[in-house]
């Protein structure tokens, strides 16, 4: 059966959106960080040396102060404003350093987000003749499935086939109809469990299959034990949609 899942629109669309609101939030802490708070605190090491100058010429009253700042103020084109207690040296040298650290989280973010929304943008699942594949993470044989391991299916819509590789290794296949078309997905699934045993299918119940199509239970009732896999694997490790990922032989 020829199906094909293209990535959900809306899912896409969260990691356009966070990843535009991190690098845009990094832009504006690039800003603050290297010219808004550093033009403060040039104005604030003024007021600060003028303070101590008055300090040390024993000027308690501060006569002439006001002429003074605003002669300072005109030379470097400042604001003539009176700087508040909030304004010293102290925090505005803080608030610098919390915009490079603001950069450097934000900005591995926004771009993580970014590469991940054009990458899963161009992704698809789809299911050939007698395997499902995924642009992404390889291809898996109906004939290599051990397992289907459903327990995520009906609240998270996660399904994960575990399948052994031609050269003996476990993997795992991610199937999820939150981040993939989720009709063509559900159909994707139901074909899967028609073409497996249903002891194959643990963590939940076998789809409903419309139109009430027999062929399952007729396959199984000319099945031999040919059919029965390794249960006992336990490795319930994530992995990106329709990705494969290395288990650990029993």
């Amino acid at each position: 059966m020829n199906l094909r899942a293209n990535p959900e629109s809306k899912f896409l669309l969260k990691y356009l959106l966070a990843g535009l609101a991190c690098l845009g939030f990094a832009a504006l802490s690039v800003y603050d960080g290297f010219f808004k708070y550093p033009a403060q605190l040039n104005r604030a090491y003024a007021w600060e040396a003028l303070e101590d100058e008055f300090e040390e010429a024993g000027n308690t009253q501060r006569s002439g102060w006001k002429d003074r700042w605003d002669r300072i103020a005109e030379e470097n084109q400042w604001s003539h404003e009176y700087l508040s207690e909030k304004e010293t040296v102290a925090v505005i040298s803080q608030n610098i350093w919390f915009q490079y650290l603001f950069i450097l989280l934000a900005m591995p973010l926004g771009i993580v987000s970014l590469v991940k929304y054009f990458r899963t943008k161009s992704s698809y699942l789809e299911t050939t003749e007698n395997s499902i594949r995924s642009s992404i993470g390889g291809e898996v044989k109906i004939s290599q499935i051990e397992k289907f391991d459903k327990k995520k299916w009906d609240k998270k819509g996660i399904g994960v086939l575990h399948y052994r590789t031609e050269n003996g290794g476990r993997r795992k296949f991610i199937i999820d109809d939150l981040k993939y078309q989720r009709e063509p997905t559900d159909a994707m699934v139901r074909w899967i469990e028609s073409q497996i045993p249903t002891e194959m299918i643990v963590g939940g119940e076998p789809e409903p299959v419309p139109g009430g199509d027999t062929s399952r239970q007729e396959r199984e009732d000319g099945q031999t034990d040919d059919g029965q896999t390794d249960d006992g694997q336990t490795d319930d490790g994530q992995t990106d949609d329709g990705q494969t990922e290395d288990g650990q032989d029993g």
